[in-house]
C-alpha cells in the first residue's frame, strides 16, 4: 500500500525514534525507504531487522547535500500504491496508518492530506524530553488555490498515489521550499482532500538548536527570492490567486508586477 522515503542527515538517534513508530503501527502495509546523504554513523540494525526486510537503506554518495536528493533516490525505488515522505525526527501514532488506509480506500484520492500534531521537546537528553505546549495544527481550510498563494501543509502529511508522481521530482538546486515547489509540480489538474487526522506528530527543539542549523533553516533572508521564483515557475490558476499572491508580497513591503504569475 505505501512506501514511505525517509531522508537522514547524521541523526541516528531520531531516526532510530522514528523508525520505532513505524514498528508500532497497527497496520504494516507498508515498505521504507531510508536515504541517507552522510556515511557517518551506522545504520540502526536493530529496527530495521524489525521491519522484517520491507526496508531499503541507501548511502546516497552522490549529488548536493540536503532532502530533495534524498528523496529524489526515494523516488526511483519506491512501488507502493501511495508514496509518503517522513523526516528523519518525526513520527507517526500507532494507528496513523490504518487510519490513513481506511481513508485512501474509500475513493482512492490523487493527493490526501491532513493535519499534524507539533510536540516541543528538549532535544539535549535523550530520549528527548517533551516540553509543554503540544497542540494540534488544523489545516483543514487549506484549498488548492491556496497553496499557490503559500503553503502550509508539510511534508509529512500528503499522501501521494503514485502515478501522480511520474515525472515529478524534488528540485535539489533550491535553496528553500523544496517540498512547496514538489507539491505545486503534483497538483498540476488535480485535486487536494483534506483528511480530519493528525496522527503525523512534528516534533521541535529550540530553533537555535545546533541540529536546526542545517540548510534551509536559517535562510530567511532568501523567503522572497525563492516565492517569486516558484510564483513564476508555477503561474496562478486564477485571476483571485494571482491577486493573493500580489498582497502577500505587498504585506511583506515587496513591490512587483505578478501580471503575469
Amino acid at each position: 500500500m505505501f512506501t514511505i522515503i525517509i531522508p537522514t542527515h547524521d541523526r541516528p538517534l531520531l531516526l532510530t525514534r522514528t523508525l520505532e513508530s513505524l514498528i508500532a503501527q497497527t497496520c504494516q502495509d507498508f515498505k521504507v525507504v531510508v536515504v541517507s546523504d552522510t556515511p557517518g554513523y551506522l545504520p540502526p540494525y536493530q529496527q530495521l531487522t524489525q521491519l522484517d526486510k520491507r526496508f531499503d537503506y541507501v548511502l546516497r554518495g552522490t549529488g548536493v547535500p540536503g532532502p530533495a536528493a534524498s528523496r529524489n533516490l526515494g523516488l526511483a525505488i519506491a512501488d507502493g500504491e501511495y508514496i509518503l515522505f517522513l523526516d528523519d525526527d518525526d513520527t507517526y501514532r500507532p494507528d496513523h496508518l490504518a487510519l490513513l488506509k481506511a481513508r485512501l480506500l474509500v475513493d482512492k484520492p490523487a493527493l490526501l492530506f491532513h493535519d499534524f500534531h507539533v510536540q516541543n521537546e528538549d532535544r539535549t537528553v535523550f530520549p528527548p524530553a517533551p516540553l509543554p505546549g503540544g497542540q494540534k495544527v488544523s489545516i483543514a481550510d487549506v484549498t488548492f488555490d491556496s497553496v499557490y498563494v503559500r503553503n502550509r501543509i508539510p511534508n509529512s502529511c500528503i499522501a501521494y498515489r503514485s502515478d501522480v508522481l511520474r515525472g515529478v521530482r524534488n528540485e535539489a538546486g533550491l535553496i528553500i521550499y523544496e517540498d512547496w515547489d514538489f507539491l505545486l509540480a503534483a497538483m498540476h489538474g488535480r485535486q487536494l482532500v483534506h483528511f480530519d487526522t493528525d496522527g503525523v506528530v512534528i516534533h521541535k527543539s529550540a530553533a537555535t538548536a545546533p541540529e536546526n542549523m542545517r540548510r534551509g533553516n536559517s535562510r530567511d533572508d532568501k523567503i522572497v527570492e525563492v516565492m517569486l521564483q516558484l510564483y513564476r515557475k508555477h503561474p496562478a490558476p486564477n485571476e483571485q490567486t494571482r491577486r493573493a499572491r500580489q498582497a502577500l508580497m505587498a504585506s511583506a513591503g515587496v513591490v512587483v508586477d505578478l501580471a503575469h504569475c
